[in-house]
């Protein structure tokens, strides 16, 4: 029985293809070049915009001297800002120049 079963797996490991014995070697191939490292320019022109929402809430207490406290009382405050920017930039060797215009709006409102 033994015989029959290792007749069978050297059959069959010898009728499998060999993948690497039989291959080529593998053509010399010449390197990719080296990339050419991009040369950033800061010349354009651009446009903006921001906006944002803000909160607060600040207390005061007065402290006496001869000891205690007084609450002096507290400010909430809270609102939205939007604005935005457009200019142009133009790159002159190292040096980087420029003009922009910009504008923001706010409305904040508090209340004690």
């Amino acid at each position: 029985m033994k015989k029959y079963l290792l007749a069978t797996v050297a059959l069959i490991a010898f009728a499998a293809p060999a993948a690497a014995a039989d291959l080529a070697a593998r053509p010399y191939t010449k390197a990719p070049p080296a990339p050419i490292a991009a040369v950033y320019d800061w010349t354009g022109f651009y446009i903006g915009a921001n906006g944002g929402w803000g909160t607060s809430r600040k207390c005061w207490d007065f402290l006496p001297v001869a000891g205690g406290s007084i609450a002096e009382g507290c400010h909430d405050a809270d609102g939205g800002t939007a604005g935005g920017q457009i200019g142009y930039r133009w790159q002159a060797g190292t040096w980087v120049f420029g003009i922009e215009g910009q504008g923001n709006w706010a409305d904040f409102q508090g209340s004690n």
